[in-house]
């Protein structure tokens, strides 16, 4: 039986993961070696590393929405429900310009879409309905995922405490309104260095990234950001993710939303 963490452990746990990715050395998995034994350790843990980034100066900008489809939980140990992970504005990179190759540690690269609120969004009881109207665009997108566990997280405790893997985000440029595009059929197609690597659809997002985006406004805990006006809320862990090699260029096309592309350099 894993032994319960101490008072202490989450904040060990933070200040480790913390160094790892500034470092880029990872470290044990927190869930296996006893740090972490619950989902409410891993947001804890979640919640002391992102304290540590805006104690430096990180601006949270938003959320985002990991294991949003069956298969993907069904890949990770522990997986019951989607993971919520913060975004914030140095996560954000421009898709002109290339990603350094030594700013990461094992990276990979997955579809995904941003919705950005023009009203705020609070559960419990936000509806379909709800979501609908507080979206104010769309954008298609790539999200960069990296793990700073050894050989990647064990469980989705490790998913958690790792603020779901997040990275970076290319986004495209031009906003699509919600109500110009059927989220829960919009098909992708992902290439890298121009060949197909992957196909699928949005509509494995829980039916739809809009019901991604009300399972987290209604999941939300104490600890995380509200959803406001002008938050970005990003859906991934719907699609296949591809390794993003050093010299490789990925471009993911989104049925009536456009293209986003991220490239890392050599």
């Amino acid at each position: 039986m894993t032994p319960a963490p101490d008072a202490d452990a989450p904040r060990e746990t933070a200040a480790r993961l913390h160094h790892a990715r500034r470092t880029g050395k990872p470290i044990p998995s927190p869930s296996r070696d006893g740090a972490v034994a619950t989902l409410a350790d891993a947001y804890r843990v979640q919640d002391e590393v992102l304290r540590l980034g805006t104690a430096e100066g990180a601006r949270v900008r938003g959320v985002k929405v990991g294991l949003t489809s069956v298969p993907a939980r069904r890949a990770l140990e522990g997986a019951a429900e989607p993971v919520l992970g913060r975004l914030t504005e140095e996560m954000f990179h421009p898709g002109h310009l290339p990603l350094p190759s030594g700013e990461s540690i094992r990276p990979r690269v997955e579809p995904a879409v941003l919705l950005v609120l023009g009203a705020p969004l609070s559960g419990p009881g936000v509806t379909s309905v709800d979501a609908l109207r507080a979206v104010e665009f769309v954008l298609p997108a790539l999200e960069v995922t990296d793990s700073r566990i050894e050989d990647g997280p064990a469980t989705a405790l490790d998913l958690a405490a790792d603020n779901a893997g997040c990275h970076r985000v290319a986004l495209g440029t031009a906003p699509v309104r919600p109500d110009g595009v059927d989220l829960r059929l919009a098909g992708y197609v992902l290439y890298r260095d121009g060949e197909v690597a992957a196909t699928g659809a949005t509509g494995m997002a829980l039916g739809s990234p809009l019901e991604a985006l009300v399972w987290a406004a209604n999941a939300r805990t104490g600890e995380q950001p509200p959803l406001t006006a002008g938050s970005s809320v990003l859906v991934s862990g719907f699609g296949t993710a591809v390794d993003l090699l050093p010299g490789s260029t990925v471009t993911v096309s989104l049925a009536g939303l456009g293209a986003a592309t991220v490239t890392r350099s050599r």
